[in-house]
């Protein structure tokens, strides 16, 4: 069976085709060819010996492309990274990089010259992520082409636009309730899911790639091992379902008794090895499960947040009421427990107050007639003398 993501499709009249890149324009546009067979096996052959035969120009040190420096890196990285990532590398080279830089030598592409590549790029409207996003994926280029094909770039370590992130807002106890009620009147497995996303921190991705038998309804446990994306190649966009983000991604995560509870009176007419949103072999299109959770904050009169904003409302709450950092960065799946405290975390105001109530550094026994703070008359206040150091607190905890 075809991979996703290597170019290889099977047509309406039977027969199968196969597309290669037999060389680039001076500019660094990518040239097709094309082969076809009766079957898929074939197609992959006749394909292999149509690249085999295409003349390789030697590189010498120095005299790289940035067209040529992209292709040699996507080569050498397709089979170690996913077709997900490969598919978006592609994209941001073939739309971005090459139309701009692609006929430049390394050895001609400075720091200067990239610094006002990428002003370009946000001059013409691209978000100052995506500018940094290609960025990296240029660091990650010339790194590798210094490295396999001692060609260096001077423009190496050119600083990358600046990006701060987008501060995601979390849910409250009352929208969660509203969620909740609302979905609790008419449930149907979309709300169920968008349930389960609150209560477990799940992605997307791994949510719409979620089989019922990934459920252990004994020991309260769920498995994630893959999740659904959306990838685009050169021919266009593909759903596939793939491994988790990172290889910790891969892991058990724990179900509280209610929601397993749920599942199992809601869940019992779905096939044990379909995907659950849909009870069949093909799994849910994330950007479907975009446009359902989007209908019902809706339909709650909550203010809309995107959906991950739910798998940073689990992660607040899991902290607020003590799980430790090392156990809630395994249930999220994160590879480096950073990102765990400093993207995930989110504490309220409520829960800043009552965290140090307990902390306040007051003496009972005070110059105040031996009176608790909380206790001394509003008209005594002003004329109490207290110690230097207690002062402030004093102030505070009133």
């Amino acid at each position: 069976m075809p991979r996703r993501g290597e170019n290889i499709y099977k047509r309406k009249d039977g027969r199968w085709e196969g597309r290669y890149i037999r060389g680039r324009t001076p500019a660094g546009k990518a040239e097709y060819g094309y082969v076809y067979a009766k079957s898929y096996a074939a197609c992959r052959e006749k394909r292999r010996k149509m690249e085999e035969a295409i003349p390789q120009k030697p590189i010498l040190t120095g005299e790289m492309s940035v067209a040529q420096a992209v292709e040699f890196f996507l080569s050498d990285r397709r089979g170690e990274l996913k077709a997900s990532t490969i598919g978006r590398y592609e994209y941001m080279a073939n739309h971005y990089v090459i139309p701009d830089l692609g006929s430049i030598l390394l050895r001609d592409l400075t720091a200067e010259k990239l610094s006002a590549y990428f002003k370009s790029l946000q001059d013409k409207g691209l978000s100052s992520k995506t500018a940094r996003d290609i960025g990296v994926l240029l660091k990650t280029i010339f790194k590798v082409a210094k490295k396999k094909c001692h060609c260096d770039c001077p423009g190496r370590d050119v600083k990358l636009p600046a990006y701060h992130g987008k501060k995601i807002e979390v849910f409250s106890d009352h929208e969660i309730a509203l969620l909740a009620q609302k979905i609790l009147e008419t449930p149907d497995i979309t709300g169920l899911c968008i349930l389960l996303v609150l209560n477990t921190g799940l992605r997307l991705g791994e949510i719409c790639a979620l089989r019922k038998s990934d459920i252990d309804y004994r020991s309260g446990f769920l498995r994630i091992e893959r999740s659904a994306a959306r990838v685009r190649d050169a021919s266009g966009t593909h759903l596939v379902v793939q491994s988790p983000k990172s290889g910790s991604s891969v892991r058990l995560v724990a179900i509280p008794n209610d929601m397993l509870e749920l599942l199992k009176m809601t869940t019992h007419s779905i096939q044990r090895d379909t995907y659950l949103l849909t009870n069949t072999d093909t799994p849910l299109e994330p950007r479907t499960m975009q446009y359902r959770y989007r209908k019902l904050l809706e339909r709650c009169g909550v203010r809309y947040r995107n959906f991950h904003a739910m798998r940073h409302t689990y992660a607040t709450r899991c902290m607020e009421n003590g799980v430790d950092i090392k156990s809630l960065s395994e249930l999220l799946g994160h590879a480096d427990i950073r990102t765990t405290l400093q993207t995930y975390i989110h504490s309220s105001l409520a829960h800043k107050k009552q965290a140090v109530q307990n902390i306040c550094f007051l003496p009972i026994e005070s110059t105040c007639g031996g009176l608790i703070p909380s206790k001394i008359p509003s008209g005594k206040l002003k004329n109490a003398v207290l110690p230097r150091e207690t002062s402030a607190c004093f102030v505070n905890c009133i």
